[in-house]
């Protein structure tokens, strides 16, 4: 355990714990505008307190990985906030004020957190919570720029896993002719987290496999506005949220005799093309055309029916 001492403030610290959750989980920066970028900048290039520097390094946090970050006034004073896995010891009633603006180490459930991936930091934690005056070095606009990328972010999976349904992601929407910068939500999960949402979201009192939950009402083949149906805030046009459960993925793929990789792509292309519109509730034409489609992108990932 690593020892945090502020004026008023001390605390217990797990770096490790804290370390490999933001190598895994903490990835993406959920905000785009001009200001949280300029931030970003200036963390990558350590070009922040050295004090404070200091103990992100103790705790093996990514200085731009903060977990909340509000440029507070136009002429550069930030709050910003990292995740800390610990328990606090002494909370003060007052910021610790510095040559270069104050910081305090203060509970989690007071702050904001920027997605639900955010929800899942290992209890118990605390926030690093600090108040700094930065230079604006970034000559841009305050208008979000377009992102050529999709964003996908994903909750409750950690590294090769999250890598390799983004790139499943990615390749479905590149077959359905998605060449416009899209989010898709992403949640991991087991039976009983997909059943509650089954239960919470469809009134299904059962868990699944995968649940798709699309922005859009769409047909197949047709594709959302980029124009019309961006997102003004990120720049991304949101294509809806997905949960599938690590429980049955691993069933079903010892049921059908394949990889759980197999199965854990044709569960997410599968979700993509609802997402997009595709159906299969009939025993015809609609079913049939979604299931064409399914195969043909996976056979692009490598991992057509044997």
């Amino acid at each position: 355990m690593t020892e945090i001492r502020l004026p008023g403030f001390r605390a217990e610290a797990d770096g490790e714990t804290t370390g490999e959750w933001y190598l895994h989980e903490g990835d993406e920066w959920y905000c785009m505008c001009g200001h949280c970028r300029n931030f970003v900048a200036l963390a990558k290039k350590r070009q922040l307190p050295a004090e404070l520097l200091d103990l992100l390094d103790r705790l093996s946090i990514p200085p731009e990985k903060a977990t909340y970050v509000c440029e507070m006034d136009g002429e550069g004073l930030y709050e910003l906030c990292w995740n800390v896995s610990g328990r606090l010891l002494e909370e003060g009633e007052t910021a610790a004020e510095t040559a270069w603006g104050s910081w305090a180490l203060e509970p989690r459930d007071k702050y904001p957190q920027p997605s639900d991936a955010y929800d899942e930091f290992p209890d118990p934690c605390f926030v690093l919570h600090v108040f700094l005056r930065l230079p604006w070095v970034l000559d841009e606009s305050m208008d979000t720029p377009r992102p050529t990328e999709h964003y996908i972010p994903v909750q409750g999976a950690k590294g090769e896993t999250c890598a390799f349904l983004r790139r499943v992601i990615t390749a479905a929407l590149a077959a359905e002719g998605v060449d416009f910068a899209c989010e898709v939500d992403v949640k991991i999960t087991n039976d009983e987290g997909i059943h509650e949402i089954n239960l919470d979201m469809r009134g299904v009192d059962a868990p699944t496999d995968v649940l798709s939950f699309p922005c859009f009402d769409l047909t197949p083949g047709e594709l959302p506005d980029p124009e019309e149906d961006m997102d003004p805030g990120t720049g991304y046009v949101p294509l809806g949220d997905m949960a599938i459960s690590l429980e049955r993925v691993k069933a079903q793929a010892a049921e059908y005799g394949h990889s759980e990789q197999r199965e854990l792509a044709y569960l997410a292309v599968h979700s993509v093309l609802h997402l997009l519109g595709y159906d299969h509730l009939d025993e015809g034409p609609m079913k049939a055309r979604m299931r064409a489609r399914e195969e043909a992108i996976m056979e692009t990932l490598g991992l057509a029916r044997e």
